[in-house]
């Protein structure tokens, strides 16, 4: 059993979900930069996460009042990486005992295709949280979080990209999901460029406006099959990689086919006589669509 401290505020996906319009980009490069320091202080320590999501990242109200007086100086709020149930040394981790347990749209890609967690696996999970940050929404959270999203994700699908964030976010968002785990940035990078995002949102005399829009904004349903409940994922995943291999040794051996039949009717020929006209029929088998070649003779 793990005991946690009360966090007043709640776990980040709520707050986005009720406070969405009134939370500033200041404010939002501000939880950022402290979810980045987190993770940083966790990848410092050698631990993988490894089930990052914003409904384990939670938020303390902080208020300082005066001593004497007792009224507040300060009133804020602080975000807090939790659940570390499942983090293990980077250092002491195999791939032998290694249970696949999370949410879909968090997971790095490599974690699908049988690859081991590292810091880069937590890296792409906060490329999610930005997201929700910038859409106020969670990602794939109109989509059912089955096979056909892990080969899709596996294939490179991410969530959509809107205009609503600072110069620079949506490039180091990007970065985050980066289908190579060597290209996505260090936790420091992360924090280094939140604080500069932070400060620049600060001074701006125009800040970053949050723009309402069909694609921004919380949503009051997300898909019935859309499950933000981390769980074991070994079977499914196991299934879907099985489906994605046999798709493309299919489409190998389709484009084998098609370059055979082109290379027979370009070659086609009667005795010593070359075809005058190769004519082509398609016809459907199954869904399929196969070319038949006719030779028809000079």
């Amino acid at each position: 059993m793990i005991i946690m401290p009360y966090y007043s505020s709640g776990d980040l996906s709520h707050y986005l979900s009720n406070e969405f319009y009134n939370i500033d980009w200041h404010t939002k490069s501000k939880r950022l930069w402290e979810i980045a320091q987190g993770l940083f202080y966790i990848h410092v320590k050698d631990i993988i996460h490894r089930d990052l999501h914003s409904g384990n990242i939670f938020l303390k109200d902080i208020i300082n009042r005066d001593l004497h007086s007792g009224n507040i100086l300060l009133e804020d709020m602080l975000a807090y990486i939790g659940d570390l149930g499942i983090s293990k040394s980077a250092i002491e981790y195999t791939e032998n005992n290694d249970e696949r347990y999370g949410i879909i749209p968090y997971m790095a890609p490599e974690i699908f295709q049988g690859r081991k967690y590292t810091t880069a696996s937590d890296i792409y999970s906060f490329g999610m949280i930005m997201w929700e940050f910038m859409t106020g929404r969670r990602p794939f959270w109109d989509r059912i979080h089955d096979t056909e999203l892990i080969i899709e994700i596996c294939d490179g699908l991410r969530p959509p990209i809107v205009t609503n964030a600072p110069e620079g976010y949506i490039e180091l968002m990007k970065e985050c999901w980066n289908s190579d785990p060597n290209k996505r940035p260090k936790a420091t990078v992360l924090r280094d460029k939140m604080q500069e995002i932070f400060n620049i949102e600060g001074k701006n005399m125009n800040p970053t406006k949050i723009i309402k829009s069909s694609d921004i904004g919380p949503v009051a349903t997300n898909n019935p099959g859309a499950i933000y409940k981390s769980r074991h994922l070994s079977g499914m995943i196991q299934s879907a990689m099985s489906t994605r291999s046999l798709r493309g040794k299919s489409i190998t051996a389709e484009v084998g086919k098609r370059k055979f039949e082109d290379n027979q009717a370009k070659n086609c020929f009667d005795g010593d006589k070359f075809i005058k006209k190769i004519r082509s029929i398609e016809t459907e088998d199954n869904g399929k669509i196969i070319l038949l070649y006719l030779c028809i003779n000079s």
